[in-house]
């Protein structure tokens, strides 16, 4: 077997087990967005949820796009960290 031919046997296999659903012409949602967080910046997010800060004074105090806070709160409201508020994002 020619390097060629293992090289596209190895693709191959690898499309067969991890790629399910065909896609032809990709889009990735929020790319543009830093969705990296530091455990001690996490922390800090969820000391200013629960002080009910809004999502766009925590945002200024990380120096982080109110969205990407937005998106770890809901990652942590999903995962039990934190709890729900009445008024929820907006609040």
């Amino acid at each position: 077997m020619t390097d060629l031919q293992l090289e596209n046997y190895t693709i191959l296999a690898q499309q067969r087990k991890y790629m399910k659903n065909e896609r032809r012409n990709l889009y990735i949602a929020l790319e543009e967005l830093d969705m990296l967080w530091d455990e001690d910046e996490v922390v800090q997010v969820k000391e200013a949820w629960n002080n009910n800060e809004s999502v766009f004074a925590i945002g200024e105090k990380m120096q982080r796009d109110p969205d990407e806070v937005a998106l770890l709160i809901m990652d942590l409201a999903r995962k039990g960290a934190i709890g729900k508020r009445a008024l929820g994002l907006g609040a």
